[in-house]
């Protein structure tokens, strides 16, 4: 039998012990029989976690080093030490300080292994208490204590729900797992399990800016790894305490969440859009404002419409921009004013160029009368296209938003580039609907605009509407046959739709760009490009591609980097570099199926032993029991091994998943033959030579059974 992937929980993890080390802390004093301060010391990390018995000098550093791989209690400057094991044979030590000298020789070696058993199985327990049942994963529990521990801290919330391709219901929970450790390979931070098909992950330090980077990634990434809908709903906290009676950070983010999954298959959204939609860039006009502009363009077969906005501290606490444009322009036009800083002008039967031409003589006037502060002017008009006339009021802020790429106090007036800006802004917040719906209406103004086009492409993609964004793109290239931005989108909506061939075309055209090497696409086009080479068998052009991207920046690299190294390292002869590459992508995600497997036929290879061979190949499985080339590899092993029945039994399995497989049904002939089955051996190289008529090695084995190779009568 293969052990299960999503198995409860065992043994105790590093992991553990930086999230749970006040309860561990308080169980273990509660153990104690005398006072004492718990301190835990990890050997992973440097020896840093989440104490660290620092003052030790050579010595003392020696002998805590020398009694944590002997695995046995003892004392250091005469306190006592505890060297407990743990998962995969990470070991974490607990050094008891404060406790009274006289009372600590009395603690004698069997006292403290008694005393070492039980800290383990309490501290299991309490582990248990924050985890999932049936996946081992952290609890939504846990995951409610980190954010209320550090309250003013600086951090970001995710909640990540993703959804397989429909499955068998036996399957849902392997997928679960999987999903859990592909976010965990992809974070430094703990993955925690909230049921059904969501997911958090809790960030410390992060902006803004760098949690909607990293949500980007981690869309992307989960897209292009086949899930069917994604969304990622994101709360930031900006390092002050939270108010009282305000949302907590969970509570926002999981409102997030919801917004995201309305907005379409792939989708994220940020909190800080959805608290204060009024103060959002964008917002429509209130209510009673609306209907005071309503009233002031009423019956105009055409208007102007101006919004100034106080960019800047105001020259005093009672000044009111409202107030100072109604001093200027008297009774000839209407202000309708939105907050002490901002205001409405409506300029009834004037176009755009007059509307244009009156508003900035206007700002020009208001130059001395706001102290330093420069003041921004946003300008619209109507008719615009088939617009509605409120709408207007949304141009002008969009004018406005353009407007900040020329610097404080600028007067823009709404054009295609505002809509392009309005566009990437809402693409940006994860409203993505929106934002086609923006460049859209910017390709009508301007229809050969190259960069609307490209946008609107790139929007559609990320709504799943793959064939549509090509169209766009393909536009863009008739225009401009080598815009490098088109090819990338191109290539990575037809690796979408899985036109693996046409990708390839792209990608390649892209890889003999000259700035290719310092482009911010380098590392996903020569990972997907070098993908598709192994798929196609073409190991050596993977290599040459894998090995520039190690030596340019391997250091940012996940595990895919590795794993597609091991490969091709391993499918062009060079085991010892395949064995190397595949145990970096093992400790950069110790889950990944793919590299167990592959490294546990490098191990049966190599001769570097059976046991630890056959653990790679069954953990493997014991994660994603789905390919039959993992089944395949596990056959093999066992076979190497001696366990002929082992063999046929994982050789059946890989058969059932593909039965035209020839390595395994020549593996199998030879099995069979080992075990004295002629008969059945015979059938495998039979089932070969159907599939390849004059296969050598099948057709060489054939004639050295009783009767040869028999020929079909007719």
């Amino acid at each position: 039998m293969i052990p299960s992937a999503y198995s409860p929980p065992g043994r105790l993890r590093p992991q553990d012990f930086e999230l749970l080390q006040s309860h561990f802390r308080r169980e273990i004093k509660r153990l104690l029989p005398v006072p004492a301060s718990p301190v835990f010391w990890c050997r992973k990390g440097g020896g840093r976690m989440p104490d660290d018995p620092g003052f030790f000098d050579d010595d003392g550093r020696s002998r805590l080093e020398t009694l944590v791989s002997a695995d046995k209690p003892g004392r250091i400057n005469g306190e006592v030490l505890i060297p407990l094991p743990l998962e995969d044979g990470e070991q974490v030590a607990v050094l008891l300080r404060d406790i009274d000298p006289a009372l600590s020789e009395k603690m004698g070696e069997e006292w403290l292994l008694e005393l070492r058993r039980n800290i383990l199985g309490n501290l299991e327990r309490i582990r248990n208490d924050f985890v999932h049942p049936e996946t081992g994963m952290y609890s939504s529990r846990l995951l409610r204590e980190c954010i209320a521990a550090v309250p003013t801290g600086s951090r970001a919330l995710f909640f990540i729900g993703a959804m397989h391709r429909r499955v068998p219901a036996t399957a849902g929970l392997l997928n679960i797992a999987q999903t859990a450790r592909l976010l965990e390979a992809s974070t430094s931070g703990p993955v925690f399990y909230l049921g059904g098909n969501i997911y958090g992950i809790l960030q410390e330090t992060t902006t803004r800016s760098q949690a909607l980077v990293f949500a980007r990634k981690m869309l992307g990434r989960l897209k292009r790894q086949g899930f069917r809908r994604v969304h990622i709903g994101i709360a930031v906290h900006d390092g002050k305490r939270m108010a009282d009676g305000k949302t907590s950070l969970y509570d926002a983010c999981w409102r997030s969440l919801e917004t995201a999954e309305g907005r379409g298959p792939f989708n994220l959204c940020e909190s800080s859009v959805l608290g204060e939609r009024e103060n959002h860039p964008l917002a429509k006009p209130p209510l009673d404002r609306a209907r005071l502009l309503q009233g002031a363009w009423a019956g105009a077969k055409k208007f102007g419409l101006l919004l100034y906005r106080l960019e800047g501290e105001p020259p005093t606490e009672e000044f009111s921009l409202p107030d100072v444009l109604r001093n200027l322009i008297g009774e000839q036009f209407t202000v309708v004013p939105v907050s002490r800083s901002e205001s409405y002008v409506v300029l009834p039967g004037m176009s755009a160029t007059r509307a244009e031409v009156w508003g900035k003589e206007l700002q020009r006037r208001l130059d001395g009368r706001t102290g330093e502060a420069p003041v921004a002017l946003g300008i619209s008009y109507w008719p615009c296209l088939d617009m509605p006339k409120i709408v207007t009021a949304t141009n002008c802020r969009r004018a406005l938003m353009h407007g900040k790429f020329f610097g404080p106090g600028t007067a823009t007036l709404f054009d295609h580039i505002s809509l392009n800006v309005s566009g990437d802004h809402c693409f940006d917040e994860g409203d993505f609907r929106q934002a086609v719906r923006d460049y859209q209406t910017g390709l009508r103004l301007a229809p050969e605009d190259i960069n609307l086009m490209n946008s609107l492409g790139v929007a559609l993609a990320e709504l799943n509407r793959h064939r549509q964004a090509i169209q766009l793109f393909d536009r863009v290239l008739e225009r401009e046959s080598g815009n490098f931005m088109a090819l990338v989108n191109k290539g990575f909506a037809l690796r979408m739709l899985g036109y693996r061939d046409e990708a390839i075309a792209c990608f390649e055209r892209i890889s003999r760009r000259k700035k290719f090497v310092t482009s911010p696409v380098f590392s996903d086009i020569s990972l997907q490009l070098a993908y598709f080479y192994c798929l196609d068998g073409r190991y050596k052009k993977a290599l040459r591609l894998l090995e520039k991207l190690e030596r340019v920046n391997g250091d940012q690299q996940g595990f895919h980097l590795y794993r597609l190294l091991g490969e091709a390292y391993t499918e062009t002869g060079q085991d010892a570099r395949g064995m190397a590459a595949l145990q970096r992508a093992v400790r950069l995600n110790p889950h990944d199926a793919r590299s167990l497997s592959t490294l546990g036929e490098l191990y049966a290879r190599a001769g570097q032993g059976n046991v630890i061979a056959l653990s790679l190949c069954a953990k493997a499985l014991a994660i994603d029991d789905k390919p039959w080339k993992y089944w395949y590899r596990l056959a093999l092993v066992r076979a190497g091994a001696g366990d002929l029945a082992g063999s046929v039994e994982a050789i059946r399995e890989s058969l059932r998943r593909n039965g035209r497989d020839v390595a395994s049904l020549l593996l199998a002939g030879r099995v069979y033959l080992e075990q004295g089955a002629a008969g059945k051996a015979r059938s495998m190289y039979n089932r070969v030579l159907k599939l390849v008529p004059e296969h050598h090695e099948a057709r060489r084995a054939l004639r050295k059974l009783p009767g040869g190779i028999k020929k079909k009568t007719g």
